[in-house]
């Protein structure tokens, strides 16, 4: 069996709030950014299965109106790869059997674009 997944080590290799927001940082179990008045968590997100992860949960929070949205960030759905080149496969999910993979490289393209996405639905439509 291997080492339980810890997800302040996942949260920073993937730092999909820091490239939407430069000032996002990583906080316990989540990756937290404040970008205008509203605040993005970003966690992993688990499957019936213990220490099992199919994606990501991305939460849009007023801090007067409380929380506005959330989606869900597959690895699946957003193409996500672990290593380069001929090492190169994708990622369906995380558990403690190939979390280690991530240190080999991580192709997260799609998810970047989908964070990006996400948030401007909400501080675009605050801009006047």
């Amino acid at each position: 069996m291997g080492r339980p997944v810890l997800h302040r080590s996942v949260l920073n290799v993937f730092h999909l709030l820091r490239r939407t927001e430069p000032t996002a940082t990583v906080t316990g179990t989540s990756e937290v950014a404040r970008i205008g008045g509203l605040v993005f968590t970003l966690s992993l997100a688990q499957t019936i299965r213990h220490d099992h992860y199919k994606g990501f949960r991305l939460t849009a929070i007023s801090t007067t109106a409380g929380e506005l949205a959330t989606t869900l960030l597959t690895f699946t759905e957003h193409r996500v790869t672990t290593g380069t080149g001929a090492t190169r496969r994708r990622l369906e999910h995380l558990d403690e059997h190939n979390v280690e993979d991530l240190l080999n490289g991580v192709f997260t393209d799609e998810l970047v674009k989908a964070v990006a996405a996400f948030t401007s639905t909400f501080t675009d439509s605050a801009k006047p």
